[in-house]
């Protein structure tokens, strides 16, 4: 039986550099405890046992010098590889390469974003289970530590009051620190304890007072390596035990032997040591150390410490609550290099990208939160987008989400966690309903040729019968998952028609009458600019002259990736309205804007909106604009609008001003050229639209279709 109560006695051990601190005893099985135990007392079963050797101080360029010079054979006899330490850089993980931060990671499994101790201030207390509590959750059996800085043992002291940590003993007072650790921690190995973590931290004063590439550095290494071998000797003598031995050096040092906690190379090198083979194979086993920090990312770190002892305890939290960042290096194998970036920010499109290197098996599952989002993604899958944050982010605000990705099912498992970096989430503007109201055609386009009018008050198809399917084509439309129409007018018949038209049914054409008042809005989207002239995008008139009766939208050429659009109308005669023409508004070239343009016959007056949701900017190109001596009633001259052309339905020939006739063929009028656009969401209303009811169409980014219409 195993004693239950604390028996606490002062220790012959301590000193050192690390300040007071006193060895304690704590629960021993009866037949061991006290002065006169026997390290080498038989288990009363066999199990399996963990032992953690960190070696602060120690280097991998050292402990690799050491190797192959044989001065450290016991060290040579495990498999060591490159590692690394302080988390990944410019991540939500970056921790500084500091010895108490690098415990607490080693302690967690987890980097300071989590555990969130990132200084070397006294007295700072683990903020994720350490791998003792997680033990204990699993009654994996007895845990004790002993450690040769103060500073750690002040960081387990909560788990030594909780009762996770079953023997502590603190030996840094005195000048022999390093025979108490391994006195203690022979102790604790030949006292049926599970988890065992010995500490050391001479390499690491000796390199802080003579430097690295000093005599007394690689002595002081050479005499820890006879640490580890008794160490290792003592977990021989239990023959039944199966242990698992992990060494590591925490953290490196600066190029100039300084603990400057950097995120730099040599700062963030270090090493991991098994006894047993890597479910990684050789890789980082001898590795040279890499120039880039990115490059250092390939490898092991020192988080993987703790799902390693818990892995092979049979004692890793489900998937569901496990916050550790690092990945077990014996058993199942889990991904490596998880990594979290945030797309779309501040909006209400934001999605977190995830990326990872896959292990050869194991369906992949993925978690945010502790809830699945993605499962039995195949074997082999290295990303996966969580554009579905809308659903679980409702407030505007910032927030910072936990992902976990399980590579493999039940005992095969095996999972990694990583924090997002910080989510910045706009909720959606809603669409405003009235837009219900006078909405006279709406075209939201579909997978499927012609487009079909939602309100069923116009048709659209091609200019002509004959003209070649590739004149009108489905392409992706202006939100995640929608389609728009593509117009080429590129295809033509040989009377010269071109592009699509909308026929109104008879008492819908929203341009009739003595004053009318209307609003069209399209979403619209242009691959390349003409580079000369201009092109329509939306006419009902003849729009080779803007004096010519009727409406129009255009496309006018301009420079760099920009291209110009202005309205117009006109009453024949030469009698015309446009703006603005100097400047032409300007719109991105290949990128969806929204444009909006309303005539009002009582006020007289023409107003015009484009929004581009890329940069979130309206341009309110022209409010409350006059529409001057304009005949109103002269606004509706053909019974059909022009989409990607104009009323006629041979803009392009008609440039020619009669001098080029049928048989055409496109580009016959070089006047313009030919062009592309892209139309979505098309809508045409019997009122003007407010202020408010556009702005809701831009900032919804949503379409009209969500609305219900009926």
């Amino acid at each position: 039986m195993l004693a239950a109560t604390l028996v606490a006695a002062l220790s012959g051990c301590g000193g050192g550099s690390g300040g007071g601190g006193a060895a304690l005893a704590l629960p021993m099985p009866a037949a061991s405890q006290g002065e006169g135990a026997t390290p080498d007392t038989p288990p009363t079963a066999a199990a399996n046992r963990t032992l953690v050797i960190d070696l602060d101080g120690a280097t991998y360029g050292a402990v690799q010098s050491g190797i192959a010079a044989g001065t450290l054979p016991n060290l040579a006899k495990l498999e060591v590889r490159l590692a690394y330490s302080g988390g990944m850089a410019g991540t939500p993980s970056q921790q500084p390469t500091l010895d108490t931060p690098g415990w607490a990671t080693l302690l967690t499994g987890a980097w300071a974003s989590r555990h969130q101790v990132m200084s070397e201030a006294p007295k700072q207390a683990l903020h994720a289970p350490s791998v003792f509590q997680m033990a204990r959750q699993k009654n994996t059996g007895l845990n004790g530590a002993a450690v040769a800085s103060a500073g750690l043992a002040q960081l387990l002291s909560s788990d030594h009051d909780s009762g996770y940590l079953d023997s502590l003993t603190d030996c840094s007072r005195g000048a022999t620190a390093s025979d108490c650790v391994t006195t203690q921690a022979v102790q604790l190995i030949g006292g049926d304890y599970a988890t065992v973590l010995a500490q050391y931290r001479a390499t690491k004063d000796a390199a802080l007072d003579f430097g690295l590439g000093s005599a007394q550095y690689a002595g002081t290494l050479t005499q820890l390596d006879k640490a580890v071998g008794a160490l290792v000797a003592a977990t021989a003598k239990r023959q039944n035990d199966r242990w698992l031995i992990v060494v590591t050096g925490n953290h490196g040092l600066s190029a100039n032997s300084q603990d400057d906690g950097l995120p730099l190379v040599p700062e963030s090198s270090t090493f991991i040591g098994l006894n047993q083979a890597a479910n990684i194979a050789a890789q980082g086993v001898g590795a040279a150390v890499p120039a880039k920090l990115a490059d250092l990312y390939a490898y092991a770190s020192i988080a993987d410490v703790t799902p390693t002892v818990l892995g092979y305890l049979g004692a890793l939290p489900d998937a569901k609550i496990s916050v550790m960042e690092g990945g077990p290096l014996v058993g199942a194998q889990p991904v490596s290099q998880l990594t979290a970036s945030v797309a779309n920010n501040n909006s209400a499109d934001t999605n977190v990208v995830l990326n990872w290197v896959a292990p050869s098996a194991g369906a992949i599952t993925v978690l945010r939160d502790g809830q699945v989002i993605a499962s039995k993604l195949p074997a082999g899958t290295t990303s996966y987008t969580d554009n579905q944050l809308s659903q679980v982010l409702s407030a505007k605000g910032t927030y910072q989400l936990s992902y976990t990705v399980q590579a493999g099912d039940g005992a095969a498992a095996a999972s990694k966690a990583t924090l997002s970096p910080p989510v910045s989430y706009v909720p959606p503007v809603p669409l405003a309903p009235t837009l219900k109201n006078g909405l006279v055609s709406y075209y939201p386009f579909s997978a499927t040729l012609p487009p079909v009018d939602a309100m069923a008050h116009s048709t659209m198809g091609p200019a002509a019968n004959d003209l070649p399917a590739a004149a009108g084509l489905v392409v992706p439309g202006p939100f995640a998952g929608s389609s728009g129409l593509l117009v080429d007018t590129n295809f033509v018949n040989t009377n010269g028609f071109e592009g699509y038209r909308l026929t109104p049914a008879t008492g819908f054409d929203i341009a009739t009458g003595t004053a009318p008042q209307f609003t069209i809005g399209l979403w619209f989207k242009t691959p390349s600019c003409v580079a000369t002239n201009n092109v329509t995008i939306i006419a009902n008139k003849s729009y080779v002259s803007g004096g010519n009766a009727g409406v129009a939208i255009g496309l006018f050429a301009s420079s760099g990736n920009q291209c110009g659009v202005a309205f117009n109308i006109g009453s024949g005669g030469g009698v015309r309205a446009d703006g603005p023409t100097s400047p032409y508004t300007q719109i991105t070239v290949n990128r969806w804007v929204y444009i909006a343009f309303s005539v009002d016959g009582v006020a007289k007056t023409m107003n015009m909106y484009v929004f581009d949701p890329v940069t979130s900017t309206t341009n309110r190109v022209a409010v409350g604009k006059s529409t001057g001596s304009v005949d109103l009633s002269k606004l509706s001259p053909f019974p059909q609008w022009g989409i990607g052309d104009d009323g006629t339905g041979t803009f392009l020939m008609n440039k020619c001003n009669g001098t080029v006739t049928p048989p055409y063929f496109a580009g016959k009028c070089a006047t313009a050229p030919t062009y592309q656009h892209h139309f979505g969401d098309l809508a045409m209303w019997n009122r003007v639209l407010t202020d408010a009811e556009l702005q809701s169409i831009f900032l919804s980014n949503r379409p009209l279709s969500t609305l219900p219409l009926n």
